[in-house]
């Protein structure tokens, strides 16, 4: 699927979710989220299943990738590290982020896709932990994930 697909698919949904919101409340978005990430969490655990992580930088790529229906240009980003036992990456540019703020509604961009993030790195690889203080929905310069392993957690 191409970006211009993708754009009119977030579109549509966005559009329900504000109708949605506007008859039945703020916590509609919320449980659309949680509701979002067990299929995404679903998605991640049968993905490891096949396919056992052995770095932290496939937690990210799959989340990234393999999660969405997005091409790969998604995402600009650098690598900061990839290690046995981390990856850390910052995201200067993410057209999800793009998208919620040129509609005015990032804090709902938020919601349906960089809040799932944690999730969906548990769910694909119990041991990793994900850390991020930035966001570009958030309004932030980039986004900083890290993955790491617990050795014990290996």
């Amino acid at each position: 699927m191409d970006w211009s697909d993708e754009k009119k698919i977030l579109t549509e949904q966005l559009e329900i979710l504000l109708e949605m919101q506007k008859r039945f409340g703020e916590e509609v978005i919320e449980i659309a989220s949680q509701a979002r990430l067990a299929v995404h969490q679903r998605w991640m655990r049968e993905l490891s299943k096949g396919s056992p992580p052995s770095r932290p930088a496939e937690v990210f790529r799959h989340s990234a990738y393999t999660v969405t229906t997005a091409r790969s240009d998604l995402l600009q980003y650098d690598v900061l590290d990839d290690s046995e036992s981390r990856f850390a990456v910052n995201i200067a540019g993410c057209r999800y982020a793009d998208f919620y703020k040129e509609k005015g509604f990032p804090e709902i961009g938020y919601a349906m896709h960089c809040a799932l993030d944690f999730g969906e790195a548990k769910a694909f690889w119990p041991g990793v932990t994900l850390k991020r203080t930035k966001t570009l929905m958030q309004g932030n310069e980039f986004c900083d994930h890290c993955y790491e392993v617990s050795k014990h957690k290996k």
